[in-house]
């Protein structure tokens, strides 16, 4: 579903990505590990169009998204693509269900309250939906930020550090909510992590060295 053919990225005269080669299947989870400044978060915002290699390829589903336009790709994004981050980046002024309709207002979605209403309930925040983020609890602000990821039925979850802001029962929560996700959806996930037992559930770990992935 994703591959990647060849990914460099240097950074003023330092190479950080050498040629990573890479393939990730439908309803997979997999981990990506490796020590501070290997390139963990560098290669997973190039894998989501965050970021531009500079040489090789990433395509989804048969597309090659660097050939797309900006306007095409942002839109091929939004509608493809989900993003979880370490710290939510939820806007604070809105609720939470305002929150998780976001992408699905730029996607043109009629339907975005009422989806937004259904993942909040199936994420156990059915009844936080009018909330602020002030008003929640790390975990319960990291669900709302999967359920955002979730709500225009990416083909895959991009997740950078996901629980590294979380007490180890919040990232317990989060981490085995994945795997139900995968389960009742069929999602794919993609997650950088330091979290060694989350790398380890995953059903491949793939670690970045030198440069390279080592698996």
């Amino acid at each position: 579903m994703l591959k990647a053919n060849n990914i460099q990225k240097s950074y003023n005269g330092l190479e950080v990505l050498k040629g990573i080669d890479l393939e990730i299947d439908k309803k997979e989870i997999v981990s990506i590990v490796g020590a501070s400044g290997a390139g963990k978060s560098t290669l997973l915002h190039i894998l989501g169009t965050l970021d531009t290699p500079d040489q090789g390829i990433v395509s989804l589903n048969g597309v090659e998204m660097s050939t797309l336009p900006q306007r095409k790709m942002s839109k091929f994004r939004n509608e493809e693509i989900g993003f979880i981050f370490q710290f939510h980046n939820l806007f604070p002024e809105f609720t939470a269900l305002e929150n998780v309709c976001i992408p699905a207002f730029i996607k043109g979605n009629a339907d975005a309250r009422s989806k937004a209403n259904d993942l909040l309930d199936r994420l156990g925040l059915g009844d936080r939906a009018e909330h602020k983020p002030s008003q929640l609890s790390g975990g319960e602000q990291q669900r709302v930020s999967v359920a955002r990821a979730l709500i225009n039925d990416p083909s895959i979850v991009f997740a950078d550090e996901p629980s590294g802001n979380l007490d180890s029962a919040s990232a317990d929560e989060l981490h085995q909510l994945f795997f139900d996700l995968r389960k009742e959806m069929g999602q794919t996930f993609v997650i950088v992590t330091h979290n060694m037992e989350l790398a380890g559930m995953a059903d491949r770990r793939l670690e970045i060295k030198d440069g390279l992935v080592t698996i």
